[in-house]
């Protein structure tokens, strides 16, 4: 008896058994949640490229793949730094950053090492605006602040729900929280807070 690959063999001769490997890297993409980036597509381009193209991230975890690094540590050219500089310089650069400063004839000065900040250094740290680089997060950005907030509206099996917990327990948010017989759904004192609250401000008159 004939194995699978001899019969194909056979019926016919010429033909070469082989299997074709789908390549996952030109994978199409087809943009459908958000209108912007589906009219600026370049189909003939990569996720990467389009990304890049139209201003936004393609991944948050750092550099991957056939791309340039720049170095940790960057000459300055800079021929004098004073302390106010060097203070600026440290808060500027990352706890694994370094600049290198340099003579004309190339020796090193000085090596400015970024220190990591402290907790109210970042609390305290003023956060600002970063302006658009394409017409395509403009775009967004005001798409983004024109959009409407969907009010959540409590079905009447939630609201008998609450009526429950709340003719039993008040406005003891913990003891709701383990109240094993209502709580069911194992929704912790913050979140049942919140519910409680929304179900008063929709039935207080």
């Amino acid at each position: 008896m004939a194995r699978p690959r001899a019969r194909r063999t056979i019926k016919n001769p010429g033909a070469k058994v082989s299997r074709r490997i789908a390549n996952k890297h030109k994978k199409k993409v087809n943009i459908v949640s958000n209108p912007i980036i589906a009219k600026n597509w370049d189909k003939k381009k990569t996720l990467r490229q389009n990304y890049e193209k139209l201003g936004l991230m393609s991944t948050l975890n750092g550099v991957a793949g056939s791309r340039e690094i720049k170095p940790l540590i960057e000459p300055v050219e800079k021929e004098e730094l004073s302390e106010a500089d060097m203070e600026e310089l440290e808060r500027s650069l990352g706890p694994d950053e370094g600049l290198i400063q340099r003579d004309d004839q190339g020796n090193v000065i000085r090596v400015i090492i970024g220190k990591e900040k402290t907790l109210d250094e970042v609390v305290g740290e003023e956060i600002k605006p970063v302006k658009a680089k394409t017409e395509v997060v403009k775009a967004l950005e005001a798409h983004a602040a024109n959009g409407r907030h969907v009010e959540r509206h409590q079905s009447k099996f939630e609201e008998n729900w609450l009526q429950q917990l709340i003719g039993k327990h008040g406005d003891d948010y913990e003891a709701m929280f383990w109240d094993k017989r209502l709580n069911i759904y194992q929704q912790t004192a913050a979140e049942l807070r919140k519910k409680v609250l929304a179900y008063v401000k929709k039935h207080k008159k």
